[in-house]
């Protein structure tokens, strides 16, 4: 520190100048931090020394025992670290690697941080049991938490907002305090990495075939979605395979039934087929799976079979008609009787 005599440096002062209050010790060697430090100065008796005794022994000199108490003067400096990454859906712990801070002149434990704006995509929660209890505070979004909840592992970032969107970002807003000064706004970002947490969904129509014919399976009349990204493999699974046909892969040296195929087998010149196997029906069906690995759902096919007319009729009962002359009968099916398939 500096003596200063009517606000000058000086190296030497009067009683007068004490009594008029000229002089003054100044701290000048800056920050001390949160605890307070000690300084010193001697100073020399000159003029009528010998009027100033202790314990009868002439004083020549007294050395001056100075205290400096710290003042809180400087706001917190914040440190937002490295990448902070969560997975779609879930939470993870937000450390001291992500977000630091240090004041010259406040324990960093006491240091509080606010949330000015809050995320957009989940939240921030503080897992630790409240002041006076023992239940945990998981599940309830928080405005603030303090660089010691950080430390401890009390803070986590939740991501709750994530179904029916595909979100890859989120971040939020702070700002740190020790109690009197606040630092800069800071942003802190935020990595969602993509999780299958979607159920694919089929859309399909009505199959319509010709009677002993072949309909090819396409995405016109059967197709599905899901949400995830990157888009998830969707594979068809034949959960019941139809009763009056067969679903086969058609191949270059003939064809072969099939138990699955995937959406990409289908999208373009598909060659997963149903053949009908040409019986008198009007109607099939068969239950399909639909799975992205994870989800799995169900529908049932419908399938509208166009008769054809391919049969021969067929003369059952023809056992003749004697009638006399001007006589009449009538022919019943008894007598004469045909039957088509068709």
């Amino acid at each position: 520190g500096d003596i200063l005599v009517n606000g000058v440096p000086a190296e030497r002062f009067s009683q007068r100048d004490i009594i008029d209050g000229a002089v003054v010790y100044t701290h000048t060697s800056g920050e001390i931090g949160p605890q307070k430090k000690e300084d010193s100065f001697n100073l020399t008796l000159s003029d009528m020394s010998e009027e100033w005794t202790v314990g009868g022994n002439t004083v020549q000199g007294v050395q001056v025992q100075v205290t400096i108490l710290p003042v809180d003067s400087q706001p917190p400096e914040v440190t937002v670290g490295e990448q902070f990454t969560v997975i779609e859906g879930d939470k993870a712990v937000i450390t001291l690697s992500h977000v630091s801070a240090e004041d010259a002149d406040t324990s960093n434990d006491d240091i509080l941080c606010t949330i000015v704006v809050q995320p957009t995509a989940g939240y921030l929660e503080n897992i630790s049991p409240a002041p006076g209890s023992e239940k945990s505070r998981a599940g309830t979004a928080i405005s603030a938490f303090t660089l010691k909840d950080l430390r401890l592992g009390h803070i986590y970032y939740v991501q709750s907002i994530h179904k029916n969107v595909e979100l890859v970002e989120d971040r939020f807003n702070f700002r740190c305090s020790d109690g009197t000064n606040f630092s800069q706004r800071n942003f802190f970002p935020i990595v969602i990495i993509p999780s299958n947490d979607e159920k694919p969904e089929i859309f399909m129509r009505e199959f319509v075939v010709m009677e002993g014919m072949n309909l090819v399976i396409d995405t016109p009349i059967l197709n599905a979605a899901d949400a995830d990204v990157p888009a998830d493999e969707l594979t068809f699974i034949i959960a019941r395979p139809p009763k009056h046909g067969v679903i086969v892969n058609q191949l270059t040296n003939g064809t072969v039934l099939v138990e699955r195929f995937n959406l990409e087998q289908i999208k373009e010149s598909s060659s997963i087929i149903y053949e009908h196997d040409d019986s008198e029906t009007t109607e099939d069906s068969f239950e399909v799976k639909l799975t992205d690995g994870k989800f799995t759902i169900e529908e049932t096919v419908l399938i509208m079979v166009i008769p054809v007319d391919d049969e021969t009729p067929r003369m059952t009962i023809n056992d003749g008609l004697e009638i006399e002359i001007g006589e009449t009968k009538i022919i019943t099916n008894k007598i004469l009787k045909a039957t088509d398939l068709d």
